[in-house]
């Protein structure tokens, strides 16, 4: 009886666990560098930056950029607590003397590394797996954002967890993370399109200043080279079990999940000093 029991409180804990959300609000941040100035803002971040944030208690998930090499921004993945804690630590780490200083010093002919900063601001969809911040190594990264069409994100949502998470594992792809943009959040499509997709690719089938919020779905991959991701795409595709699933979510919702070139996907490789690898 007493064993019974004990295998009951067991088994429950193991669900409530499973079930467990992560409650982090993500932020990812889009440094765009001055023309040839990438490896500046890199070093910037890793020998000035890194320290400051620490300070200020700025979580570092993951610093990448782009694998083609004529795109000079860089990306970084940090959590907080919740948004609040995000404009505390930033406002502390903006506001720090020695950080000034860095930056000054950072200059070349009047100007800083770089350019322009964009961010958005994430929560983590319920089936998302849990991120941990590993080293594993020799390995890239595939940050892909799709825009859905009108009232379409939680069929997009439902698809994706109950069939493509499991199809993508199987063909050879490694499931990171899977986002919403956090609800009240004032970042349009056009403006989340242009921060994350490859340069000169943006443009899609929506009107740009649709919120993003409720009408986006950002996720991160990993696989073992570009080369590796188009193939394992391409065996996904001709899937008979992804086919199906696809064409029936269609038919459900009357049409496509999402907009016309509304699916963007950008390759990233992780510097030397971001957490994840």
């Amino acid at each position: 009886m007493i064993r019974s029991l004990c295998s009951l409180v067991i088994a429950l804990m193991i669900g409530v666990v499973s079930m467990a959300q992560d409650s982090h609000v993500y932020e990812l941040r889009t440094y765009t560098s001055e023309p040839g100035r990438q490896a500046d803002t890199l070093k910037l971040m890793s020998y000035e930056g890194l320290p400051y944030m620490k300070k200020h208690k700025i979580d570092l998930v993951g610093v990448w950029t782009p694998v083609e090499a004529t795109d000079e921004r860089v990306f970084m993945l940090v959590r907080h607590k919740d948004k609040s804690s995000s404009d505390t630590a930033w406002t502390a780490f903006q506001d720090d003397t020695g950080w000034k200083e860095a930056v000054e010093k950072s200059q070349v002919d009047g100007k800083k590394p770089v350019s322009g900063i964009e961010r958005v601001f994430l929560t983590t969809n319920g089936y998302s797996p849990v991120l941990n911040t590993e080293k594993v190594g020799n390995r890239i990264f595939e940050l892909r954002t799709y825009i859905t069409t009108p009232n379409n994100l939680p069929n997009l949502n439902a698809r994706f967890q109950n069939h493509t998470i499991e199809l993508f594992k199987k063909h050879g792809m490694t499931n990171i993370v899977y986002w919403s943009v956090r609800r009240g959040e004032t970042t349009n499509c056009g403006d989340l399109l242009k921060a994350l997709s490859p340069l000169g690719k943006s443009t899609a089938s929506v009107d740009s200043s649709l919120p993003a919020a409720g009408n986006a779905l950002v996720y991160l991959l990993a696989h073992a080279s570009p080369d590796a991701a188009k193939e394992s795409f391409g065996k996904f595709r001709e899937d008979a079990n992804w086919q199906k699933a696809l064409k029936e979510s269609e038919a459900a919702a009357g049409g496509p999940l999402t907009v016309r070139d509304g699916v963007k996907s950008l390759y990233l490789k992780p510097v030397g000093f971001s957490p994840l690898q």
